[in-house]
C-alpha cells in the first residue's frame, strides 16, 4: 500500500470515529414491582407498553437486585455489590448517603459528553448538599429525595418531599407519576438529539402507600376480596403509561434507533400486595421472589436476533455500571482510597447473544447486615444459593405467591435460621432445601461467605451495620418546619 493510500485510510477511519455516536442510555426502575405484576405474565394486569417492550425486546430471566429499595439504587449507580456500597434504607432524618468517594454513573458518563438527567425517587441521602443528585453527576433532577412518600401530596412524615435541582419544587398535590411524566417531557423537549443522553427514571410506583388516580382504578373491576391488588394493578398501569410516553418521545426525537433501554424492578413485589409468582418470598427476603427482579431490555441498539427472546444469563444490577461505561467508551475503573473497587462486569455479550455464559463466578447479594433479623446475607455460586439468617416476618415472606395475589397467606416453606441452601437452576422456585443433603456444597458457600469478614469492616456499609446504627438528627423536622415545610439538606459538613 502506498503512502497516499495509507493516509487516505487513516483519514477515513478518523472521519468514521468522529461521526460514530455513543448510544443513548435509558434506565427505568419500577419500585416494588412483583415478578408477575405485568401483563405478559399476568393477564389480569393492563400494561400494553411494558408488554410490547418485552415482546419485541429481550427478557432477563435472572436479573438480581437487593431485597429492598436504596441498596439496589446504590449498586446500579456505583457498580458495587450492596455490602460494598450500602445495605441500609436511609430514613428522612438519617445523616447518611452513598459514599462520596464513589464516582456515580452519571458523573462517569459526563466524560463522554453525555447529558445526564434524573426524574423520580433518589433515596441515596440528602442531609448534606453534596449528596444531592445534582452534585453526583446529574445535570438536572426532579422528584423525591427519600422513599415512601404519599403519591397524592408528596408528604413524607413531617414535611413535603419534592425537589428540583437545588431547591424545593412547589408542585405538590398532583399524583407523583403525573409530575414525572411532565418532567420527562420537559427534559426530552429541551434535549439536543445530537448529544448522547443518559436518562434515569426511578419511578415511585408501585411502592406503598398504595394509591392510584380514579381514572386508572376504573379500568379494573373492583376486587372485593383484595383492595390492595386492585390499587396495585392500577399503579402498574400508570407506570406503564409513563414509560410508554418516554419511548414515544425518544422515537419522536429520532433517538430510539441509537438507544439502549433497560427496565427493571428494584426488588420483588412487596408483602401482602405484590405477586412474585411462581417464585418464593417477597420484598425484604433473599428468596428468589425478593431479589430476582422483573427486567427486560429494548431500544434500537438491541440486535434483531435478540428480539422476542429471553436469556438465563446471570446479571446483577451493579453490572450496568460497567456495561454502560464501556458502551460509552469510558473506563469503568473507580478504584481509590476509602472505597471498594467496582464489582460489576460488562454484560453486553449476554445482551447481544455473543456469549450467554454467566460472567460472574459469584454474585454477592448481601453480607452480614442486621435489618429486622440479625446478620442476614446471601450468596450465589454456580447453581447454588446460600441464604443466611431468618427471612420470615409475617404475611407472605415464606410463601410461594399465587399468580393474582389473594391477600392472605398461602403455603409456606421453611425459614433459613441459621441458613438455607438451594439449587436455583434445577429448583428455581426453591421447593427443596439442601443444607442437610449436600453438606459439602453448604460448607463451600459458607466458607466463601465468611471470607468477607476479612474485608475492612469499617468500609462495608460505610461502617454502619444495622438500621439502628445510622446517625439520626431528631431535630431535622423542626428545621424543615422552620424552612418552608419541605425536606431539604440541613447539614453542611
Amino acid at each position: 500500500m502506498s503512502l497516499l493510500q495509507c493516509l487516505l485510510v487513516c483519514v477515513l477511519c478518523s472521519c468514521f470515529a468522529a461521526t460514530a455516536k455513543v448510544p443513548n442510555i435509558v434506565f427505568v426502575l419500577v419500585d416494588d414491582w412483583g415478578f408477575a405484576d405485568v401483563g405478559f405474565r399476568n393477564p389480569a394486569i393492563s400494561s400494553p407498553n411494558f408488554d410490547q417492550l418485552a415482546k419485541t425486546g429481550l427478557v432477563l430471566n435472572r436479573h438480581y437486585v437487593f431485597k429492598y429499595c436504596s441498596p439496589s439504587r446504590a449498586s446500579f449507580l456505583t457498580g458495587r455489590w450492596p455490602h460494598h456500597a450500602h445495605q441500609w434504607n436511609p430514613l428522612m432524618d438519617n445523616m447518611i448517603g452513598t459514599n462520596l468517594n464513589m464516582t456515580m454513573l452519571p458523573a462517569k458518563l459526563k466524560a463522554a459528553n453525555y447529558a445526564t438527567h434524573m426524574v423520580g425517587k433518589w433515596h441515596l441521602g440528602f442531609f448534606d448538599p453534596r449528596y444531592l443528585p445534582i452534585n453526583r453527576g446529574f445535570d438536572t433532577s426532579t422528584g423525591f429525595l427519600g422513599g415512601g412518600e404519599d403519591h397524592m401530596n408528596e408528604k413524607s412524615g413531617c414535611s413535603i418531599d419534592y425537589w428540583k435541582n437545588n431547591a424545593p419544587d412547589p408542585r405538590n398535590g398532583t399524583y407523583d407519576a403525573y409530575n414525572y411524566r411532565d418532567d420527562l417531557t420537559d427534559v426530552m423537549n429541551n434535549h439536543n438529539a445530537d448529544n448522547p443522553l443518559f436518562f434515569y427514571l426511578p419511578l415511585h410506583n408501585v411502592h406503598t402507600p398504595l394509591q392510584a388516580p380514579k381514572e386508572w382504578l376504573d379500568i379494573y373491576p373492583a376486587n372485593s376480596t383484595c383492595e390492595k391488588r386492585h390499587i396495585l394493578q392500577a399503579m402498574v398501569s400508570v407506570a406503564d403509561n409513563v414509560t410508554g410516553h418516554l419511548v414515544e418521545l425518544l422515537k419522536k426525537k429520532g433517538m430510539w434507533d441509537n438507544t439502549i433501554m433497560v427496565i427493571s424492578a428494584d426488588n420483588g413485589g412487596a408483602p401482602c400486595s405484590g405477586s412474585n409468582y411462581p417464585l418464593k418470598g417477597c420484598k425484604s427476603t433473599f428468596f428468589e421472589g425478593g431479589i430476582r427482579s422483573l427486567a427486560f431490555v429494548n431500544g434500537g441498539l438491541l440486535p434483531e436476533s435478540r428480539r422476542g427472546q429471553s436469556t438465563d444469563g446471570f446479571i446483577h444490577i451493579a453490572d450496568w455500571y460497567t456495561t454502560f461505561c464501556k458502551l460509552a467508551g469510558v473506563d469503568p475503573d473507580d478504584s481509590g482510597t476509602g472505597k471498594f473497587p467496582v464489582d460489576g462486569l460488562d454484560v453486553w455479550p449476554i445482551i447481544t447473544g455473543e456469549n450467554e455464559k454467566t460472567q460472574h463466578e459469584e454474585i454477592v447479594l448481601a453480607y452480614n447486615f442486621n435489618h429486622s433479623h440479625p446478620e442476614q446475607g446471601a450468596l450465589i455460586m454456580g447453581n447454588y444459593k446460600l441464604i443466611v439468617g431468618p427471612q420470615g416476618y409475617g404475611c407472605d415472606s415464606l410463601m410461594w405467591s399465587p399468580l393474582d395475589y389473594p391477600c392472605n397467606d398461602g403455603s409456606k416453606g421453611p425459614d433459613c435460621d441459621p441458613y438455607c441452601l438451594y439449587d436455583i437452576i434445577n429448583d428455581p422456585t426453591e421447593k427443596k432445601e439442601l443444607s442437610k443433603e449436600n453438606p459439602e456444597m453448604l460448607k463451600k458457600l459458607l466458607d466463601r461467605y465468611n471470607s468477607f469478614s476479612k474485608e475492612p469492616r469499617d468500609m462495608q456499609d460505610q461502617g454502619y451495620h444495622s438500621a439502628e446504627s445510622l446517625p439520626t438528627d431528631r431535630n431535622a423536622c423542626d428545621y424543615m418546619k422552620a424552612n418552608g415545610g419541605y425536606w431539604r439538606p440541613w447539614k453542611n459538613l
